[in-house]
């Protein structure tokens, strides 16, 4: 017999799909006759498989070592933990940090999440800072820490990291529900007629070029296919000469979304290459000194948590200064 105890990561995780993780090399069909013969057992009782874990909970498995030995994630090598990360250089940026997430200020040129390129992005390096910690079970770490809203590679400002199953569940529905308050600052291109003004558009991604595409929306009960509709409001913060600095508030959350809806009415963020011509793009950066847009996630607010363990988060603000931003 095995005996597993369930961390806090896999808090609020339904006992079949921790097993599919746990065993993940094992097909599904002889998993699930385990189960139904009763191979598994939670906390001393006799387990189905929809059962919700809690941490602390204590899984015995009644195998075979070699079965075990032959499916377990946990007996592979990889399961080893980083090291030699420059944690102190994550640490600069990480604006607050609990047992459940992380908020980081990514700097511009970063990703959020890895590409084909492999180059360093923003997960990967929080997934070596936390894996810094080893967890105190033994236990190989089922739930794979992440992070669950994305800025474009040259957008810096505020990402949340999740590090608990419960946190990145409970945040990902609110981000899906628009129930995050996401607000930027951008400069952009040409003075402002409006000092305050809600743009909604049609937007399409084109993944052949990595550029949305945006129109106008003419009617909301007839959308074209492939089509979303899309929203944000912005405040003029400042008005110059031939720039203005703004407030955006994005009330829906699409790739590239500020800078496309931006460019459309004219105005596009300053030194952003891909929604410019080329002549504009070289006059921004001999103008400015820049080599990529002027954009920042400035504040994130949390909406209402229900689960206990994320209560202290509800509603809770998150800021960071952008002085080059006024």
């Amino acid at each position: 017999m095995k005996e597993i105890i369930i961390s806090k990561t896999e808090d609020g995780m339904r006992l079949n799909k921790y097993l599919h993780k746990v065993f993940d090399s094992m097909p599904e069909s002889l998993l699930y006759k385990l189960l139904r013969k009763k191979y598994f057992e939670l906390n001393d009782k006799k387990s189905e498989g929809n059962e919700i874990l809690k941490a602390g909970d204590r899984l015995s498995i009644f195998l075979s070592d070699d079965t075990f030995e032959k499916f377990y994630k946990g007996s592979v090598s990889t399961q080893s933990k980083s090291s030699g990360i420059d944690c102190k250089s994550i640490v600069e940026r990480i604006v607050y940090e609990d047992s459940n997430i992380i908020i980081f200020n990514k700097p511009v040129g970063m990703l959020s999440q890895g590409d084909k390129s492999n180059d360093e992005s923003a997960n990967s390096l929080l997934k070596d800072y936390t894996n810094c910690k080893v967890n105190e079970t033994g236990n190989v770490d089922i739930f794979k820490p992440s992070i669950v809203n994305r800025l474009d590679r040259n957008t810096e400002g505020l990402l949340i990291f999740a590090k608990t199953y419960i946190a990145a569940a409970a945040i990902s529905k609110q981000i899906q529900s628009n129930e995050i308050l996401k607000k930027y600052k951008a400069i952009i291109n040409g003075v402002m007629q409006k000092d305050r003004e809600e743009l909604v558009n049609l937007y399409r991604k084109d993944d052949k070029t990595n550029k949305a595409i945006i129109k106008e929306l003419i009617n909301e009960n007839n959308i074209p296919d492939g089509y979303d509709i899309v929203k944000l409001i912005y405040n003029v913060v400042k008005q110059n000469k031939d720039n203005a600095v703004l407030d955006v508030e994005l009330i829906t959350g699409k790739s590239h979304q500020i800078r496309a809806q931006l460019s459309y009415i004219g105005h596009p963020i300053i030194c952003d290459k891909k929604y410019m011509s080329a002549e504009k793009y070289r006059q921004n950066v001999e103008e400015y000194g820049y080599k990529s847009q002027r954009l920042i996630c400035y504040k994130v607010k949390f909406g209402k948590f229900e689960n206990e363990n994320l209560k202290n988060l509800s509603n809770k603000i998150f800021e960071i200064d952008c002085k080059e931003y006024k």
